[in-house]
């Protein structure tokens, strides 16, 4: 989407593939911590836990706040400029046309493993577990971190999600190594720019494939203490 300021054209991601993995993580860096004060000083709960009906002015104030963290953001407008010489209408339609158009598409991505990027396929190798393996003590450790790193994930612990995509998103024949994992290595920067739509596929593919890894890996321990029951 298109917005003029000032004699200037700004440029706003309007999809899901038009901002990278990087983006979202400087973004969170920026502004997660103020977001959570915020819906936690509109969302609250009584003593038993319950949620409290939110006043509908601090509601619209918050979504307010929000637009404009996005719009300066993703514009390079400082945020108070957005705040003082933009008017809300004009920082609401972009939030509205743009950013949450975005998170109703996070909603109904559909799951793939092949992905073009860089005019280079790309293919998301999950973790795999058969009836046929033979689990090893470093294995059942690896999918102990495994498991932490989903959690990590489903928390929007993007940081961790940088650190799967990294690993799991390789080219044709490409052999995971250890220097990948490194913060400044070649693999993590090159994955800060994967667009969003493919870093989220790898998110919930890999959500999908731990779930069926685990239930795998519970049968086997059932079947095993069948057979050797202590």
């Amino acid at each position: 989407m298109v917005f003029f300021h000032k004699n200037i054209e700004y440029n706003f991601p309007s999809s899901l593939s038009e901002f990278t993995l990087g983006q979202r993580i400087a973004f969170d860096n920026m502004y997660s911590d103020q977001i959570k004060e915020l819906q936690e000083s509109v969302f609250k709960k009584d003593e038993n836990g319950e949620d409290i009906e939110a006043d509908e002015i601090d509601v619209m104030l918050m979504t307010i706040a929000i637009a404009s963290m996005n719009f300066s953001f993703f514009s390079g407008i400082p945020l108070q400029e957005v705040q003082d010489e933009i008017s809300v209408d004009d920082v609401l339609n972009v939030y509205y046309a743009c950013f949450h158009q975005i998170n109703e598409q996070q909603e109904s991505l559909e799951l793939e493993s092949e992905f073009v990027w860089n005019d280079e396929i790309w293919n998301l190798e999950a973790p795999e577990l058969s009836y046929e393996s033979k689990i090893t003590f470093n294995e059942l450790i690896t999918s102990k971190q495994i498991v932490k790193q989903m959690s990590e994930v489903s928390a929007s612990n993007w940081q961790g999600l940088l650190f799967l995509c990294a690993i799991y998103l390789k080219k044709e024949n490409e052999v995971f190594n250890e220097a990948w994992m490194q913060e400044n290595s070649e693999r993590v920067q090159l994955m800060k720019s994967l667009p969003m739509d493919i870093a989220l596929h790898v998110a919930f593919f890999l959500q999908s494939s731990m779930t069926s890894y685990m239930k795998t890996f519970q049968s086997l321990k059932a079947v095993e203490l069948a057979k050797d029951p202590i």
